[in-house]
């Protein structure tokens, strides 16, 4: 309904726009007949000023009912009053600048005037045109009954408009507003989805993955165990907080991709393996913090499965990132690797229950709209590529 008031406010402007135009058109035309009487230019200027501010308001924003109904007030004062204001050879013609310019009028009343109001407007106009021809010496009265039929076909074709183009417009606004409902729905189902998926990770990535490490006497002494359990209970504790915990936000600014990833390398560090971290210039750069957390995440994993299964005790996490050009169809470039030396695996030989790789790290960056890819040779190590956004940006090369 908006867009179509909007239309039409911009039709009344073009056609007012042109009425003014009319109007000095007929006085340069029919020059002679108001400088024989300059007093006969009172009308069309009148109507030219108050076509210069229904233009300049309309411009703006859209003519309330009030001001619909001063318009049809301005414009009936000129038809009772403006016949001896028009030459005597067009006086009652359907081409004088008095019938056109209150043709064009009729739009604001018709339009944006009340439904029974509206229509007392529409067929005030002809009234106030055909009273104001009595009152002056008709030259034809065919002519000027065809003046008058014209205004009220006009006014007749713009209410039928009205009724038919509001109509589809409420009915488009009634689908809109369920179309927006449903996706409303969808969308809670769909965040409650990506929760409790992540929240399954998150137990797969702390408590089964340090319960396992104690099942197979992999826990290291009695402190080092406490100290992974530790570490575990922080992350739930952080996961599980309300999004707008101040001593959350108190810790890393929101979109720190930086410090999000050196507290994923810290963390790995206490838990004795070395982690080599390599940032570009631009990894600083802020990104969604939706995407920070889903690769930080995504990272730890990734490095927990290298200090459990690579046999190795280092390794390599590097992170680049290119500034957002200002351009909304090319955002911030992000990746993320996590490589190691180690003894690498067959892919195809992975058991597909394994849920570290295929949820913990591909699922995560599918969820923020990345990407994961994943490496790895017997005895040639693995490499494990988050990127985001996960489509191919022109000149910037393949996904990893």
């Amino acid at each position: 309904m908006a867009a179509l008031r909007s239309v039409i406010a911009y039709l009344a402007l073009s056609v007012r726009t042109a009425g003014a135009m009319y109007i000095v058109v007929q006085v340069v035309i029919w020059h002679s007949f108001y400088a024989a009487a300059p007093w006969r230019l009172a009308a069309p200027a009148l109507a030219l000023t108050w076509a210069v501010i229904v233009v300049a308001y309309l411009r703006r924003r859209l003519p309330p009912p009030c001001g619909a109904c001063a318009d049809s007030a301005v414009y009936v004062a000129l038809a009772l009053a403006a016949q001896d204001c028009v030459p005597p050879a067009v006086r009652d013609d359907a081409f004088s600048w008095l019938v056109i310019v209150m043709s064009g009028q009729l739009i604001v009343p018709v339009w944006f005037a009340p439904g029974l109001l509206a229509a007392v407007l529409a067929f005030a106009a002809p009234a106030a045109y055909w009273a104001g021809a009595a009152l002056a010496p008709v030259t034809n009265a065919r002519t000027l009954t065809g003046a008058a039929i014209l205004l009220v076909v006009v006014g007749l074709v713009h209410g039928y408009g009205r009724r038919q183009f509001y109509r589809r417009a409420a009915v488009a606004d009634a689908a809109l507003d369920e179309a927006d409902r449903a996706a409303s729905e969808q969308y809670a189902v769909l965040s409650g989805n990506i929760e409790r998926r992540e929240h399954e990770r998150l137990l797969h990535d702390t408590i089964l993955n340090t319960l396992t490490a104690l099942a197979r006497g992999d826990g290291g002494d009695a402190a080092e165990a406490v100290n992974r359990c530790r570490q575990d209970v922080a992350l739930i504790e952080s996961a599980l907080g309300e999004p707008g915990d101040p001593a959350a936000g108190a810790r890393r600014p929101p979109g720190d991709l930086a410090g999000a990833m050196r507290a994923v390398a810290d963390g790995m560090r206490a838990r004795g393996l070395t982690v080599h971290v390599e940032m570009d210039d631009g990894s600083g750069t802020a990104v969604p913090d939706r995407v920070v957390a889903a690769f930080s995440n995504a990272a730890r994993e990734a490095l927990c499965n290298v200090a459990a299964h690579a046999g190795t005790g280092e390794a390599w996490l590097t992170v680049t990132a290119t500034a957002p050009t200002g351009d909304p169809e090319v955002p911030c470039r992000l990746r993320v690797t996590v490589r190691d030396r180690g003894i690498g695996f067959d892919r195809a030989r992975v058991d597909r229950t394994r849920l570290g790789l295929r949820r913990s790290v591909a699922e995560r960056a599918a969820d923020c709209g990345g990407q994961a890819s994943i490496w790895s040779e017997p005895g040639q190590g693995t490499a494990v590529c988050l990127s985001w956004p996960a489509r191919v940006l022109a000149g910037q090369g393949r996904p990893c």
